[in-house]
């Protein structure tokens, strides 16, 4: 089972990331079902395919601005990978999404206004910064000692210099409306925490925080506003410490195979992927993994780059 991941071993994981934290802190079953057995559910979210293409289509731009590609070039780039990764190959057809304002026209559109409103950055005064080597700091992935045989890693889409102070760039996608509400929801963010800690270690500077972009999915617009992430010196550790006993537990719990469900959680974000698994008998939930879970060819793995 743990054969093939660099982030176990002897099938206690000692590398991790915030996919993996968030999951062992919403609950320890959910970490179990997604990380110890590698199950995930046939049918991929909607949410995640969307998110994943508008997010890795973005980095795809930055990537080539930092490279000295002009502005309609990196444009047509990005627009042009985002229409292969949002086709079907097997079906000749486009990506069925199956959610009326997530669809591959919406896709294309976002990616599309989004680099009108905030691509060319002349006068928004943000620049990509540079890291130690001289490099741009434009996909970034990490492994860092975060304690006594436990690493940290994950990946940094971009970090950027804005108003004197450095800050990493991510971009957020929701139906919802983008306003102070949805950036206050962030605020004890696992994700951007983790983020701001591995950017100071990173660049040997006190990056500030993050620099988030939402954008708005409508049925018949997009729109965008920008956000900020700060986290102080005191947070940063406090959020450390957290994390430590979090994964302490987690792996005192690998151990003796006790894989607690934490049931305040089964209804969060439209419901848990596992929840058919653990309302179930355990006597026939083998019949329910061969019949709607799935193992990805390429397992998480945290220590495995982008």
């Amino acid at each position: 089972m743990f054969e093939d991941r660099k982030s176990f071993s002897n099938g206690v994981q000692f590398a991790w990331d915030s996919t993996s934290l968030g999951m062992a802190l919403e609950c320890q079953r959910k970490y179990y079902y997604r990380m110890v057995q590698n199950i995930v559910p046939q049918n991929q979210s909607v949410h995640l395919i969307f998110g994943g293409i508008y997010a890795s289509a973005l980095e795809h731009f930055y990537k080539l601005r930092s490279h000295g590609a002009d502005l309609e070039e990196a444009i047509h780039s990005t627009v042009k990978l985002a229409m292969i990764k949002s086709w079907d190959a097997e079906r000749n057809a486009p990506v069925v999404f199956e959610d009326d304002k997530k669809t591959r026209v919406t896709l294309i559109r976002t990616i599309v206004w989004y680099l009108d409103q905030f691509g060319d950055e002349t006068d928004s005064a943000i620049k990509t910064t540079n890291l130690l080597d001289g490099t741009a700091a434009v996909e970034v992935s990490f492994a860092l000692e975060f304690d006594d045989d436990i690493l940290l890693c994950g990946h940094l889409d971009r970090i950027v210099d804005f108003g004197d102070s450095l800050y990493w760039m991510d971009q957020k996608t929701t139906g919802s409306t983008v306003g102070p509400y949805f950036f206050k929801s962030y605020e004890m963010s696992n994700q951007f925490h983790a983020y701001t800690w591995a950017g100071q270690v990173i660049l040997k500077s006190p990056i500030r925080g993050g620099i988030i972009d939402a954008a708005q999915i409508a049925l018949n617009f997009s729109r965008f506003e920008r956000g900020f992430f700060t986290s102080s010196p005191l947070q940063l550790e406090e959020w450390r410490e957290s994390m430590l006993f979090v994964i302490a537990q987690t792996q005192s719990n690998t151990l003796l195979n006790k894989w607690p469900m934490n049931f305040t959680a089964c209804d969060k974000y439209g419901g848990c992927p596992y929840r058919m698994l653990c309302k179930s008998h355990p006597s026939v939930r083998p019949h329910i993994v061969e019949s709607y879970y799935t193992t990805p060819e390429k397992p998480w793995d945290p220590l495995v780059p982008r």
